[in-house]
């Protein structure tokens, strides 16, 4: 008798571990800081939240004090060009270290994602724009290599977009469990 409670115990002690242990890796890996933010910026854009989140882990890892060395900046990596024209947008003075600021650059990035969206008619080309430019997007939906309506893009002719474009969204299916 006293067998069949140790396995029993030792089976349930087991998987407490082992689902303890895939989801502290799923936390660590797909990490939610910001949350109140994210929320209130994506929906005042028409965006998701998760959408949002994801692309956040993958620019960033949501390390506000982020800088790339192309000079993209914050959270959401936007460079202070881009920074300058949502600025414009919204009718703000621009202050490129205001990019550091958490609140700032999520409500930035969120409002040239909506730009962007709106532009592109469609997510997936809205976040090649966001990561190679828009000028970029709009020479490969005329190539029929990367694009057969001139509406969505396919691919790039760059691995590293293609696979940024991928990750978000693939990562954007876990944050939709968490938002």
């Amino acid at each position: 008798m006293k067998k069949k409670k140790f396995y029993f115990i030792s089976f349930f002690l087991c998987m407490f571990i082992i689902f303890g242990g895939i989801s502290l890796f799923y936390i660590i890996k797909y990490p939610v800081r910001y949350k109140a933010e994210i929320n209130v910026y994506a929906s005042q854009n028409n965006l998701n939240p998760s959408f949002v989140a994801s692309l956040i882990n993958v620019e960033s890892g949501f390390n506000a004090k982020a800088k790339s060395s192309s000079g993209a900046i914050g959270l959401m990596q936007i460079m202070p060009k881009t920074g300058e024209f949502v600025a414009d947008m919204l009718n703000e003075k621009f202050d490129e270290q205001n990019l550091y600021d958490p609140k700032t650059n999520i409500r930035y990035g969120c409002r040239y994602l909506k730009y962007l969206n709106e532009k592109f008619n469609n997510e997936k080309t809205a976040l090649y724009a966001y990561n190679a430019g828009e000028g970029s997007v709009n020479l490969w939906l005329k190539n029929k290599t990367y694009s057969k309506d001139g509406v969505n893009l396919i691919n790039t002719p760059y691995r590293g977009t293609n696979d940024y474009v991928n990750k978000i969204l693939h990562e954007k299916k876990y944050y939709q469990i968490r938002f």
